[in-house]
């Protein structure tokens, strides 16, 4: 966008014949500074872009301008209605005497641009919870319709340019929002600006989140929850198709509508930002144990990264809803962020199909470009695979120290991952065991002539993983290697 201008008379976007075909063309009389009268001209809205040109020649477009930082307001008369347009301190005033194309134009206006009159229109209710930055109330516009209102107090800040990198990530959730429309989004109604707060106007969810003690009381069929990985891929699908990437899929982001597994709804997009920019604001990003390993190292890397950081998150979260722990969380943040950028961890027995996990390992590849997408993800082999046992949902994710004392130190299938990819014919160029060793989680016993001590293998394994190795590093090393390394550590303590 040209900076200290309304319009963008260069680099204007295109649009298919078929667009065209869908924006809504009305004719509008607007005030001319030069000529000092008012001069008819024609307007297009497409999607998140209002568009002009000169009468008679729509396909000529002289000037467009994206309606995310555009601010509306609206003034109906018996004889001439006004909606009134500004950016950047400039304001177009648009004239007609039709009160139909007006209401028309009013109504999508208001849904593409941002409005100042939210006490006017909305009436706040009951708190539905807070975050970091910002608060979720119910609300009711003036028809008596319920929404869920998310205000976001502005940030006031000394330096300009954390002030400005906010507000571009601000509009960057809005347009993320405005330009989706699916059955497993939220959608985004209304977007308000007052002086103090910015409130985001959704559709209001009758639901839980994903992990909840709510849904873990619920018992789920093997076909629910197929369907729920399913749509959720269509979700993650069709943002990426829009050049959207979520940036933080995690089970508190989704919610089950009408506590059904197969009704997800994929929430906050609050770190959501586009593919296309260069520069991304606040690039390291998301939440420790679900970020891919590319975000979690992109201080160190600077290398940009792309939508299948979400594959990756939702991997993760589909692991926690199945076994109930995260495979990195550890009391120690600084741990969790090595073992979720090393993106190693170990799949628990379980009588879940083979094809479920092997799914959940091509989701979580460490490396971006080994990652399967989601359009791949869908074609899996998974969804023609029958599930006949029922699934709950845990009730709280626990770490996987807490998941090991709760299962009494039960087998652990450590290189599951090996064993799948050759059972199911996939070649990766790690074939090195014929068949997965078993790890067995148990107390070792420690002694000396003096006393016995019991250690909690758990710990072991803290020091084991302190050390600095790549994922396919330690495969190559196979159990044997970490059963001596954990006998050594014993014999030391």
């Amino acid at each position: 966008m040209n900076s200290g201008k309304f319009w963008n008379n260069q680099n204007i976007p295109e649009f298919d014949h078929n667009e065209m075909k869908k924006g809504l063309i009305s004719n509008f009389y607007k005030f001319g500074k030069r000529l000092g009268q008012k001069c008819l001209r024609k307007y297009i809205l497409i999607r998140q872009y209002l568009l002009y040109s000169n009468i008679g020649n729509y396909q000529h477009i002289k000037g467009s301008v994206r309606l995310d930082g555009v601010y509306a307001s609206f003034q109906l008369s018996n004889t001439e209605s006004q909606i009134y347009l500004k950016k950047n301190g400039l304001q177009i005033v648009l004239y007609t005497d039709d009160a139909n194309q007006f209401e028309t134009w009013a109504k999508l206006l208001s849904n593409r641009c941002i409005l100042t009159t939210f006490h006017e229109d909305i009436t706040l209710g009951n708190l539905i919870g807070n975050g970091s930055f910002s608060t979720v109330y119910e609300g009711r516009n003036k028809e008596g319709d319920l929404f869920a209102i998310k205000a976001i107090p502005k940030k006031k800040s000394k330096s300009f340019a954390i002030n400005q990198q906010y507000e571009e990530q601000l509009l960057s959730e809005i347009s993320s929002l405005r330009e989706i429309d699916h059955a497993s989004i939220l959608k985004l109604h209304r977007v308000y600006e007052t002086a103090e707060k910015l409130y985001l106007v959704t559709e209001f969810i009758q639901g839980y989140e994903l992990i909840s003690k709510a849904t873990s009381k619920l018992v789920f069929q093997g076909s629910e929850l197929k369907c729920f990985i399913h749509q959720m891929l269509l979700a993650i699908k069709e943002i990426h198709q829009h050049n959207i990437m979520h940036r933080d899929i995690k089970p508190q982001n989704i919610l089950l509508k009408n506590g059904q597994l197969s009704q997800p709804i994929l929430i906050d997009f609050g770190l959501a930002v586009s593919t296309e920019k260069k520069e991304l604001p606040f690039p390291s990003c998301g939440s420790p144990g679900y970020s891919a390993p590319e975000i979690i190292r992109f201080d160190e890397t600077k290398k940009q990264y792309s939508g299948k950081c979400d594959i990756f998150s939702f991997g993760i979260t589909l692991f926690v809803i199945l076994y109930g722990y995260n495979p990195f969380k550890t009391q120690d943040q600084k741990q969790t962020l090595k073992r979720n950028a090393d993106a190693y961890f170990e799949f628990p027995n379980s009588n879940y199909p083979q094809e479920l996990e092997h799914l959940i390992l091509l989701m979580t590849k460490k490396y971006p470009k080994d990652r399967i997408t989601p359009a791949q993800a869908l074609t899996h082999p998974f969804f023609q695979t029958q599930l006949y046992q029922t699934i709950q949902l845990p009730k709280a994710i626990l770490s996987k120290q807490q998941y090991e004392m709760s299962q009494n130190y039960n087998k652990i299938n450590v290189h599951a991952s090996l064993e799948m990819d050759r059972d199911l014919g996939l070649n990766y160029g790690i074939h090195l065991f014929s068949s997965s060793p078993q790890n067995l989680k148990k107390l070792t016993q420690v002694g000396n002539s003096n006393h016995l001590k019991q250690i909690d293998e758990f710990k072991l394994d803290y020091i084991v993983d302190s050390v600095d190795l790549t994922h396919i590093e330690k495969l190559k090393m196979g159990q044997s290697y970490f059963s001596n390394q954990k006998l050594k550590i014993s014999i030391q303590i």
